[in-house]
């Protein structure tokens, strides 16, 4: 019979939201009382599909071990995980051998990816790459373009407006100067936001210029390198004065969307859907097949060479870990 299957049991549960998981310890809000839980043993068990079991933004319901007052720390533990209603999540590190998803976090309302104009230089494709996670789980898509005070030049460049026609949101903001700040609160307020960025492109700086309280650390770019260096250690959700809760996340380098087919990615950039509709071949890649509506436009100026540049180069990173032994099946 199952756990659920005991309503004396089920009534000693409680429904609260995981906002800190690391090292198979998980600190989960419920009923304005914050638990360190641990997870059940039977959660374990079965084929690891994922890295992790649970992530930041599930909804879980724990036992309650200890509920104490004042500063000592309340214990439960984690007995059941609810369904998710959606989820952002990339294929895992590749010294996990690559084929395992990354969740990255749950049940959240948008996705904000933090490019810095310089001090690190943007990444190429990493916007994009970012969206198309969005697109595949039903998650709005929001770009933040930071440190706009290093290069005014490039904050004005009207390539990052060809996204604002896409209907995502475009912000312009700098942590030093307050610019865009406002508008970055408003984007937030009564939201669950995860921000995503390489590392030194000032996530945690942002966070902390909207609510000073959090505290959370910042380093400066390494003068060598003009990298970022690591100082998020792990995915957190906070929540915000203003409304809404915000994740900040460890700086990453590489992004490729879990759970894509090579032949299906056009489907979640939106501005192929019309051209894609004149190529000649229903399954055309947009690469190497005549007739194609999608070239024909980037060959125009109307679709932004680099986003198709974007686009080919995540194709040849989703078939090569196709191609790799013991590669999975995807979705499409």
């Amino acid at each position: 019979m199952a756990f659920d299957d005991f309503p004396e049991k089920q009534a000693d549960l409680h429904e609260g939201i995981v906002v800190c998981a690391h090292s198979g310890h998980f600190l989960v809000v419920c009923d304005e009382v914050t638990y360190r839980c641990q997870l059940r043993g039977r959660l374990k068990q079965g084929q690891r599909l994922a890295q992790s079991v649970v992530v930041v933004g599930d909804s879980v319901l724990i036992r309650v071990l200890d509920r104490e007052e004042g500063d000592a720390v309340s214990t439960g533990m984690i007995e059941e995980i609810l369904p998710r209603r959606n989820k952002i999540s990339r294929y895992a590190a590749r010294r996990s051998g690559g084929r395992i998803e990354q969740v990255l976090m749950a049940n959240l309302d948008q996705v904000v990816a933090v490019q810095s104009l310089c001090e690190p230089s943007p990444q190429a494709g990493f916007v994009d790459r970012m969206l198309v996670a969005a697109e595949s789980y039903g998650v709005s898509g929001v770009l933040c373009l930071n440190k706009c005070d290093l290069d005014p030049e490039a904050a004005q460049d009207p390539y990052w407006d060809y996204y604002q026609n896409l209907d995502y949101t475009i912000l312009r903001t700098s942590a030093l100067t307050g610019r865009g700040l406002s508008a970055l609160r408003n984007q937030l307020k009564g939201r669950i936001s995860l921000l995503l960025g390489a590392s030194g492109v000032g996530k945690s700086s942002l966070l902390n210029r909207l609510q000073p309280g959090l505290q959370l650390k910042v380093k400066e770019v390494g003068s060598k390198s003009g990298l970022g260096r690591h100082t998020t250690e792990r995915t957190e959700l906070f929540k915000l004065g203003f409304g809404g809760f915000i994740a900040d996340s460890p700086g990453i380098r590489g992004f490729d969307p879990w759970d894509i087919a090579p032949t299906a990615l056009g489907d979640y950039f939106p501005d192929w859907h019309k051209p894609s509709s004149r190529c000649r071949f229903r399954t055309c890649l947009h690469r190497d097949e005549p007739d194609c509506g999608v070239k024909e436009e980037v060959a125009r100026g109307i679709i932004p060479h680099r986003r198709y540049e974007a686009y080919l180069a995540l194709v040849r990173d989703l078939e090569n870990r196709q191609d790799r032994p013991g590669g999975r099946l995807f979705r499409k």
